[in-house]
């Protein structure tokens, strides 16, 4: 995998994360008013985690985002930072989850949300590597069909020069040779630039 689309992969897992954790602290939120004392106040803590969590995740997913197409080898220190800080999520989480334990029908609807959240940004993230397969697909068609042309374009010059040598001495034969050798020397540069394109989107 090429280092740019690793660094695509890690922006869109982080988004995936912004969105989940969003997700959980709205419900957090809407949640902590019906709690009492002691419950109360470990339910605001643990907002308060989340709510520094959430900004840590997208301070790193903006500096992802605007150099995702030119990292190298930093890719790898932010997906581990993304995911340090994603164990401080789940803590915070499950000590919010703790605090409101007498609450089921709060507890449940803070997961359906997690949940729905989850798969709405699972669904975005797919519907945009269907778009990049497209149009990887139709660069390399497009790319393949030059090449080709180019190919046929030889070829024809080539035949052009077999008919022109048939009953032609040997310093003929030897440039028909010699283009024969030119028209192999474009078709192995070809193959090896539609080779290279597929390589360098998969």
């Amino acid at each position: 995998m090429s280092d740019q689309s690793s660094a695509h992969e890690t922006v869109a897992w982080a988004k995936q994360r912004l969105d989940d954790v969003d997700a959980i602290i709205s419900e957090v939120e809407k949640a902590s008013g019906a709690l009492k004392d002691s419950a109360r106040r470990e339910a605001d803590a643990a907002l308060a985690r989340l709510r520094t969590s959430r900004d840590t995740i997208q301070k790193i997913y903006d500096v992802l985002r605007s150099g995702a197409a030119t990292m190298k080898g930093d890719v790898e220190d932010f997906q581990a930072a993304l995911e340090a800080e994603w164990v401080e999520v789940e803590f915070a989480f499950q000590a919010f989850l703790a605090a409101a334990s007498d609450q089921a029908e709060t507890v449940r609807g803070i997961v359906v949300a997690r949940a729905t959240a989850q798969r709405q940004s699972w669904e975005e993230s797919l519907e945009e590597l269907r778009d990049q397969a497209v149009d990887m697909v139709e660069k390399a068609r497009s790319e393949l069909d030059g090449a080709i042309k180019r190919l046929s374009d030889e070829a024809d010059t080539f035949q052009a020069r077999i008919g022109d040598a048939k009953d032609a001495r040997d310093e003929s034969w030897a440039a028909v040779k010699s283009g024969l050798a030119d028209a192999k020397a474009v078709h192995d540069r070809t193959i090896a630039k539609i080779k290279d394109a597929f390589s360098k989107r998969l």
